[in-house]
């Protein structure tokens, strides 16, 4: 049996993780509703226009707080045709925001959190 040293290991976790390639960003689970915003947008960037104008909406409603609108754009966004891995993890990311921030909003009592939450359930559910 042959032993592999540790530089050889190192060479082949870099080349296997990309060395930290810009594409590695692009596809972590945002941490912030700010970067889920972001992140939503890049991804749909060259999405058909009517995808990408839901996109964009859910973006800026996830920036300012606007709940339900963020629940109803990412479901429309959600349901488009053929989207790609990187949208995907694009609208997961958005929506685990959007779910923690409802939770804290909803544990302060926001009425309107608590509706946002019910729709995102349903969007969830289907």
């Amino acid at each position: 049996m042959r032993i592999i040293d540790g530089a050889t290991v190192l060479l082949l976790c870099g080349l296997l993780l990309g060395c930290g390639s810009r594409e590695g960003e692009d596809l972590k689970t945002a941490s912030t509703p700010a970067e889920a915003a972001s992140q939503i947008e890049r991804a749909f960037a060259h999405a058909p226009e009517e995808t990408r104008r839901a996109a964009d909406m859910a973006a800026e409603a996830l920036r300012r707080g606007e709940y339900e609108k963020a629940v109803v754009s990412l479901t429309t966004v959600r349901a488009a045709t053929n989207v790609t891995f990187e949208q995907g993890l694009a609208i997961h990311g958005s929506t685990v925001q959007l779910e923690a921030r409802l939770a804290a909003e909803i544990a302060s009592g926001s009425e309107s959190a608590q509706r946002a939450y019910g729709l995102l359930k349903a969007m969830k559910a289907k």
